[in-house]
């Protein structure tokens, strides 16, 4: 194999076509997008990453990587598409992947190799072969193959864990196997594990559904503690002392392309053998919500005792830290939800990690001195961990209602619970700490 075709140029697959153009493949990109065609042939990736744009325009300068609206003929073939939820229903959208297939079934040749990226309910493999099969007259597992590897990586470090990350590869059959572990061995330095198409898929769901599920687990720990009146961060850090416990921290919510819609997949495929799936999914998409509901009720409480129209600063927007990420983000469903109500309260938002013009786009205003931003608000909320907010002092929010459902000043020296401010160092009065005693906690 010589000449790889990726098709889907988005978080996933303009890494994997670079990364592979810069280790001997031919590459030639594929997007329907034709807005993003024309940056990226001018070297901008259009997704921020470390030193992609680096990487971008070495392997264009060197004439290894090719980006175009037209499929080019390949001895591989790379899907990297969207897989979205439809609807309210919940139910996968594979349309992207059948449209990849449908392009790929008018140049595929005898000998070529397809490899599916994209997160996909179990089963899909096998049917998206077959279907090539039917619509380019060839035969599967003799003229051409097929394998499922689902990808593992986390925004931010996307280059090294594409190298480093161990991988698991599901062929349609032993052959497909083999050529897609020739394909990755020629960059990947981890692990690469083979079996059946259908393992692999079912693989990448269970990974993303026990996260999902432990991320819910910890949304409840913090509801039970914001009811109780303990801290639900120093009971997590007190409980992860155990050598058996190891709890996650609770946040606003679940984002991102993969946890917030691939348990789906699994509750919507195994109705009768998901109901801790489900449940999880529930709580963890009900969370933005509760955060809304909470804040609303402390801009009220606010107002009784004369302040107007209180200023809310939210602290991020992105689904997680230090990425411009923003699908499926709590803390942008929290803060659309929010501006609807922008008559009882101002509402200004500080994200480090996008530029002004796409805040603004959103429809908020946006805040780009963190300082001046602190000093202007009555209400701070942190929503998501951005290290540019780490610099925030205890002094400049002493008479500020802090909402801080993210944990971003625990273990710092002075740190903050739901509107309580205290030093550690200090004695404190429990009666005088404030907490919601409403269902949920928030």
């Amino acid at each position: 194999m010589k000449n790889l075709s990726v098709v889907g140029l988005g978080y996933i697959g303009l890494p994997t076509a670079i990364l592979a153009a810069q280790h001997g493949y031919k590459v030639y990109g594929f997007d329907v997008n034709q807005e993003k065609i024309s940056k990226i042939k001018s070297g901008d990736p259009t997704i921020i990453e470390p030193k992609i744009v680096s990487r971008l325009n070495e392997v264009i300068k060197n004439k290894n990587f090719f980006v175009d609206i037209e499929l080019k003929e390949a001895d591989c073939f790379l899907i990297a598409v969207p897989t979205p939820l439809m609807n309210d229903k919940k139910e996968p959208d594979l349309s992207y992947v059948f449209s990849a297939c449908q392009t790929i079934s008018s140049v595929l040749k005898p000998g070529n190799l397809i490899i599916l990226e994209s997160t996909v309910p179990v089963g899909t493999t096998f049917c998206i072969s077959k279907f090539l099969e039917k619509k380019s007259g060839l035969k599967l597992g003799v003229d051409f193959f097929v394998a499922y590897c689902p990808e593992r990586v986390l925004p931010g470090r996307i280059f090294e864990e594409l190298v480093s990350n161990e991988r698991v590869i599901g062929g349609i059959c032993q052959e497909s196997s083999h050529l897609a572990n020739k394909f990755y061995s020629k960059f990947v330095k981890g692990k690469l594990y083979l079996t059946d198409d259908r393992t692999a898929e079912m693989v990448k769901l269970v990974e993303n559904g026990s996260r999902d599920v432990q991320i819910a687990f910890a949304n409840q720990v913090a509801d039970m503690c914001y009811k109780a009146k303990i801290d639900p961060f120093r009971v997590i850090e007190f409980a992860n002392k155990h050598p058996r416990v190891n709890i996650l921290n609770p946040g606003c919510g679940v984002g991102g392309h993969c946890l917030a819609v691939d348990p789906w997949f699994l509750v919507r495929g195994f109705k009768r053998d998901s109901n801790l799936l489900k449940i999880s999914r529930s709580i963890n998409d009900e969370r933005p919500f509760k955060v809304v509901n909470y804040v609303i009720k402390q801009v009220e409480k606010l107002k009784k005792k004369g302040i107007e129209k209180p200023k809310i600063l939210v602290l991020g927007l992105t689904f997680k830290p230090d990425v411009d990420d923003l699908r499926n983000s709590p803390a942008l469903k929290i803060c659309l939800e929010l501006n609807k109500k922008t008559e009882l309260f101002e509402m200004g938002v500080c994200e480090p990690n996008l530029v002004s013009d796409r805040i603004i786009k959103l429809g908020f205003s946006n805040v780009k001195e963190l300082v001046d931003g602190v000093k202007w608000a009555d209400i701070i909320l942190p929503l998501v961990k951005h290290k540019d907010f780490f610099g925030i002092k205890y002094f400049n929010l002493k008479d500020k209602l802090v909402v801080d459902v993210c944990g971003l000043f625990y273990n710092s020296i002075e740190f903050f619970i739901q509107g309580a401010i205290f030093d550690k160092n200090e004695n404190y009065d429990r009666d005088k700490l404030f907490y919601s005693k409403d269902i949920g906690g928030y």
